[in-house]
């Protein structure tokens, strides 16, 4: 029984060096380009033991991309997931400002923390998303909020010319050009006195998102 249980968790470690070895590639080369050799020589095993344990390329991707959903997921359930739980969200405005603002703080510290995974998001994008439709995982972030979304329209907190179905991807996508641009606009100002800092930046992509989302007598 000892001897079974050192082999699962060596099993499971094997695992997660080589989902390790192969986000730092996905995320510096794009899917098309990482090669299964340069992941098994980086992870510091042999390559037919990725095909043992993830089949394929496409199979190593899905749960790479797996892994980040989940980490995010579980990272927003502890901070925020009281609130996308409570039935009272989608009819109680001050509750409805809150979650939010705790979407949009949640998604931008998740990136800066976990870089890769914004590259490997930003490589789907320029190669059109065509990886991200053949993988077997597909993350339910999107009809969560989008369930949401539609009561709060119905409830008449989200304006009325706004399409409830822009709001995931509003909520989505709106971080990721924000984060990108932090240390760039940063990089370029010569007065660093006159730039914000990261929370005051969070703070003014918090505003934007309210103000474009709520009904704005409710503001």
């Amino acid at each position: 029984m000892k001897e079974k249980s050192k082999k699962t968790y060596d099993a499971a470690r094997t695992k997660e060096l080589i989902l390790n070895a192969a986000e730092e590639l996905f995320a510096e080369q794009g899917y098309s380009a990482a090669r299964i050799d340069a992941i098994a020589n980086l992870a510091g095993y042999n390559k037919s033991l990725i095909y043992q344990y993830f089949k394929d390329k496409l199979g190593l991707y899905t749960e790479v991309v797996k892994r980040a959903d989940q980490l995010g997921n579980k990272i927003f359930e502890a901070l925020a997931g009281e609130l996308l739980s409570d039935e009272a969200t989608a009819s109680d405005p001050v509750k409805f400002r809150r979650l939010l603002e705790e979407v949009i703080r949640i998604s931008y510290q998740f990136l800066l923390d976990n870089p890769r995974y914004l590259k490997i998001f930003l490589w789907e994008s320029a190669e059109e998303w065509k990886t991200w439709k053949l993988i077997s995982y597909s993350p339910d972030d999107y009809v969560l909020l989008y369930e949401l979304a539609k009561a709060a329209k119905r409830n008449g907190i989200i304006r009325k010319d706004l399409d409830e179905m822009m709001i995931p991807i509003l909520m989505m996508n709106m971080v990721i050009p924000f984060v990108q641009s932090y240390k760039r606009l940063n990089d370029m100002l010569d007065d660093k006195a006159k730039w914000m800092s990261q929370e005051q930046y969070k703070d003014q992509i918090v505003t934007f998102v309210i103000c474009g989302i709520m009904e704005p007598s409710l503001l």
